[in-house]
């Protein structure tokens, strides 16, 4: 098996098993991320306190209610009882009562309004409500087909590894050396395909003498530009 080849098979499976560890940070960080759910929380619990405070000025304003209309059954029972004979209190106790009348339908307007205004603040709280669990249920949805890629991702690693250990030790490689000190300046990729005489990790266009040296089994050719040990592709 010529050098590079050799070389190049490793590395695929190290690059089987970089891509699939990274795939794993990734999943951390997608497991970790509850900014979503975290801000719909925000966003309920803001619509809580206004449904809340809504609902407070709305028994408020019906407790007024009640105790105005309360004064107005209290005038008419003055008004009618016949226990008042004087007409200048008599008249006074009616005037009382129009008063009083205006005023409730003043009251009964704010009443009414309060009940608007709570009853748009608990429609906002019950679609947050919705939203959040929403967001919730797709993100256990979500953790659950993440946290069985993972699993699947742990037991490709430690196949790759086997087969990685056992094809190393089943083959002479006196450049692996080389190749991993490649590997750790040059991003994970020791070795790049060399395509049409030029290198496909940097582009560079690969000089014949050296392209010459890549497709012979016994020489290791290197790209002039990044290094990188070339096998023809």
């Amino acid at each position: 098996m010529g050098r590079s080849k050799t070389l190049y098979q490793v590395q695929q499976l190290d690059t089987q098993i970089d891509n699939a560890t990274k795939r794993i940070r990734d999943i951390d960080i997608l497991l970790g991320d509850t900014k979503s759910l975290d801000d719909a929380q925000k966003d309920h619990s803001i619509k809580e306190i206004a449904l809340l405070t809504k609902k407070k000025v709305l028994a408020s304003a019906e407790v007024v209610v009640g105790d105005h209309s309360l004064k107005i059954d209290q005038n008419q029972k003055k008004l009618y009882s016949g226990s008042v004979t004087n007409p200048k209190e008599l008249e006074d106790i009616q005037l009382e009562s129009e008063s009083l009348k205006r005023h409730l339908s003043v009251l009964e307007e704010r009443q009414l309004e309060a009940m608007l205004e709570m009853e748009e603040a608990q429609n906002e709280f019950d679609l947050t409500s919705s939203i959040m669990a929403s967001i919730r249920s797709k993100i256990e949805s979500d953790s659950s087909a993440l946290n069985s890629e993972k699993v699947d991702l742990k037991h490709s690693i430690v196949e790759l590894t086997n087969h990685k250990e056992t094809f190393i030790s089943s083959n002479d490689i006196p450049d692996l050396p080389t190749y991993q000190s490649i590997r750790k300046s040059s991003g994970g990729i020791a070795v790049t395909l060399m395509i049409s005489d030029s290198c496909s990790s940097c582009g560079a266009n690969i000089p014949s003498a050296i392209a010459q040296e890549a497709r012979s089994p016994v020489k290791l050719a290197f790209c002039p530009t990044c290094r990188r040990v070339l096998h023809p592709g």
